[in-house]
């Protein structure tokens, strides 16, 4: 593997523009496609299943208003595809609301551009910008469907949960649209603190990385450019390995490197010599979430027991900046209630253990990696995460 899988893997990196992918979708999932000025970008649409609106309609008592939209963000080398497993489940488990999943420029379906020009002249804000435009979007068609337009819930993977914390923090100035939120999901995301600890654990993980990259001309593609390294760094050690290429199938051919920079922190070497890491300030992101303080928790993280980027210590540090950011909001706002009104835990099918305290749910799925939405308890996963759903 060592040897003579970097250099197989040269010849299979792409270095040229690649087509839009057209994943093939389930029948009651659309796609459609969100103007921008650089082109198109990919909107998965899955409306509510025709057994909830036949149910609604035939009742003759006052109709509650649909659950919130669900927003999908996938991360670096995903695509609205990513999600469709849990799309599914939502779908067949009647979720009352719509949801959307997007692709970012270059992943997808979405318009693709030109290697050096993703790479290396794709900035983070550039990213924000498709993820705006396409919440824009998704926004007024929820006030056109309905009367009472609820605020959509925003569910983000990894670079993509980065990116939603980010927007809801505030910190760009530049947006047309205030991001706010009715919950907000983490799934295996880039934490509020920043992602140096997730790229040195990956690191650790694939000590030839960085020997690998030099070789492959630091293509950003090299750490994920075999069958192998892709199962090792997205999947638990029970998804098979022979799996392992279809998924790779929808990949992008490359990545742009102004994502990842973007969500980095504050001084490097002062996290070096073990000062805490910061980034974001979760109270400023709770912020811009409806209805803290109504007893609901407004939050949940979902980790993947087996993914080799986080540590126990980092899902707790997350839980516990929210649960202050949170308590910080209360306190500001004079809500009644103590920082801790409530404390439960529940085992779901011995897979996926959930613990609830502050108005922050933390659902750990055993024998998933960081792609927990996509491994082998996907469904064990969607149904925490709509349990959590529920509630918002």
């Amino acid at each position: 593997m060592y040897l003579i899988d970097p250099i197989v893997a040269l010849f299979d990196l792409k270095w040229t523009r690649q087509k839009p992918q057209f994943r093939p979708l389930p029948p009651y999932i659309k796609r459609t496609f969100v103007e921008t000025p650089g082109g198109d970008l990919e909107l998965l649409i899955c409306e509510p299943s025709s057994s909830t609106t036949s149910s609604t309609s035939k009742s003759t008592a006052p109709q509650p208003q649909p659950q919130p939209s669900i927003f999908f963000v996938h991360g670096g080398y995903g695509s609205a595809g990513v999600w469709l497993e849990w799309m599914t489940y939502l779908h067949s488990h009647n979720y009352s609301g719509t949801l959307y999943a997007y692709s970012a420029r270059n992943h997808g379906a979405s318009y693709t551009l030109p290697y050096w020009r993703m790479v290396f002249d794709t900035p983070f804000e550039q990213i924000q910008a498709d993820m705006v435009v396409c919440l824009d979007y998704v926004t007024k068609r929820e006030q056109q469907a309905n009367s009472v337009a609820r605020l959509p819930i925003l569910v983000g993977h990894s670079s993509g949960g980065g990116l939603a914390q980010y927007l809801l923090s505030g910190t760009s100035a530049n947006l047309k649209l205030r991001v706010k939120a009715s919950g907000l999901c983490l799934v295996d995301a880039i934490p509020s603190f920043g992602s140096y600890d997730i790229y040195w654990n990956w690191l650790k993980h694939d000590p030839w990385f960085t020997v690998r990259s030099m070789f492959h001309l630091q293509h950003p593609s090299s750490p994920l450019s075999t069958e192998k390294l892709v199962h090792g760094a997205f999947f638990g050690q029970k998804f098979p390995v022979g799996r392992t290429g279809a998924f790779m199938r929808w990949m992008p051919a490359f990545e742009s490197m102004g994502w990842p920079m973007g969500m980095v922190g504050d001084n490097f070497w002062g996290w070096v010599i073990g000062r805490p890491n910061i980034w974001l300030s979760a109270r400023d992101i709770v912020s811009n979430i409806v209805g803290v303080g109504n007893g609901k928790d407004k939050v949940c993280v979902v980790i993947g027991r087996d993914d080799m980027m986080y540590r126990p210590w980092m899902w707790e540090r997350q839980c516990e900046e929210y649960r202050e950011g949170l308590g910080e909001l209360q306190r500001e706002k004079e809500l009644a209630g103590p920082d801790k009104p409530f404390t439960k835990t529940e085992i779901i099918d011995g897979v996926a253990s959930t613990d609830s305290e502050a108005g922050v749910r933390l659902v750990l799925v055993e024998d998933s990696g960081h792609h927990v939405q996509n491994d082998v308890y996907c469904d064990q996963a969607a149904e925490a995460f709509l349990r959590w759903a529920n509630q918002v």
